[in-house]
């Protein structure tokens, strides 16, 4: 039973008392004027209310009954919870919580999530404790976020995300209200996810009035969720519709690295895109998950792309083709020089091969045109060649031509 169906049974046996004190007042009054007993019927009735007979006992006895089964309900939700809980199988658990779930009123939740953080679980508890926040979140997301407050803000995330879902502008207007100081609002983000499922349009819109940040990041992944499964087509359609660049760019990158791997899709839309800094965003994961597949076809691709994202691309590609062919792979990095960003293509080459041929990795050093940057990468790649091998680091290091605080850091 239902807390609001509790109060209403505790009103009623209070107004049938009344009645009954009433009736019975009157009672002792005519006994006093006159010291027989009640004789008429309504007499008897009344009578009947304060001895437990009658009507009046009748309802008093139903309210009671009412009440009682009302505290047998809320013990056996929890001694069910108990129950799964211990359950070994984790289909049959997570079926039977949410068959509880479901039946479960909004003035019973607190007590089951009381209990269910009391027990010891034999399966998921975290993603169960989800569970039974999103329903309690789509019948009373206050009362569920009060809760959740109460107990350190965990969960807060998940229940936010359900109201979204169900009350898009309720939830944003209670994440708007409740969010203070600077940076993104992370109650947005959530409530976001929930929306992205019902109204791609509106969470795209939120996803641009929140600066960039990992909150941000979070929008736009579940966004993103929400256009895959619209399918493939309708993804790769939708960053058009975004007019700030830098957003645009960060849907790109996150649909292309959904799309990686998995769909060659991916790489002739990325490359067909005018835009360099969009490019950019996605080049490296897509050209991992192409070079994982075939290193010539995906250093072929990279050709393909604007100047401005051949270097990521190319950072993408380098370890899958090194892990095969060192030596052309340097042939290949030899024939981006001019790249913009070139420098880190050249590092990502030196980190590729470090460990199998230091000398070569070392020898690239040099290519790096920063000469900070390059002190730097000579100072880490050395010590940890020294550590594996100094009498060959050091050998190397007098035979060639390195920066004279390096050499003589590492000849001392």
């Amino acid at each position: 039973m239902t807390r609001s169906n509790l109060l209403f049974s505790h009103a009623a046996v209070f107004a049938v008392g009344i009645s009954a004190a009433m009736v019975a007042n009157s009672v002792r009054n005519a006994s006093a004027a006159d010291a027989g007993t009640a004789t008429t019927p309504s007499e008897r009735r009344a009578a009947g209310a304060t001895d437990g007979t009658g009507p009046g006992a009748d309802a008093r006895r139903g309210t009671d009954r009412e009440g009682r089964a009302g505290a047998r309900d809320r013990d056996s939700a929890t001694d069910r919870l108990a129950a799964i809980a211990r359950n070994p199988d984790p289909f049959e658990r997570q079926r039977q919580l949410m068959a509880l779930i479901d039946k479960l009123g909004p003035g019973e939740f607190a007590e089951v999530a009381d209990r269910f953080r009391e027990l010891d679980h034999l399966g998921d508890s975290r993603g169960e404790y989800a569970l039974l926040l999103r329903g309690w979140a789509k019948l009373d997301p206050l009362a569920a976020l009060a809760y959740v407050g109460e107990q350190g803000g965990q969960g807060r995330g998940t229940v936010l995300e359900t109201w979204g879902g169900v009350d898009a502008l309720a939830a944003e207007r209670w994440a708007m209200d409740n969010h203070d100081g600077e940076g993104a609002n992370p109650y947005l983000a959530s409530v976001i996810s929930g929306i992205a499922a019902h109204d791609i349009d509106h969470a795209a819109l939120l996803t641009q009035t929140m600066p960039s940040s990992r909150e941000r990041g979070q929008a736009i992944e579940a966004v993103t969720r929400a256009l895959m499964a619209q399918g493939i087509d309708a993804a790769m359609a939708f960053p058009a519709s975004i007019r700030d660049e830098h957003l645009r760019g960060s849907f790109v990158s996150s649909i292309a690295n959904r799309l990686a791997g998995r769909d060659p899709a991916a790489a002739t839309w990325l490359a067909a895109l005018d835009e360099g800094g969009v490019q950019n965003r996605a080049a490296r994961s897509v050209g991992t998950a192409l070079a994982r597949n075939d290193p010539q076809q995906a250093a072929a691709w990279v050709a393909k792309l604007s100047p401005e994202a051949r270097a990521e691309a190319a950072r993408g590609v380098i370890p899958a083709m090194s892990s095969g062919d060192i030596a052309g792979t340097a042939r290949w990095v030899s024939t981006l020089a001019g790249t913009p960003g070139y420098d880190r293509v050249v590092e990502e080459f030196i980190w590729s091969c470090n460990d199998r041929a230091p000398e070569q990795s070392a020898a690239w050093i040099q290519g790096v045109a920063d000469p900070d940057r390059q002190r730097q990468i000579y100072q880490r790649m050395l010590t940890e060649w020294g550590r594996k091998d100094q009498q060959a680091m050091q050998q190397w290091v007098m035979a060639n031509n390195v920066p004279d605080d390096i050499r003589r850091r590492f000849l001392r």
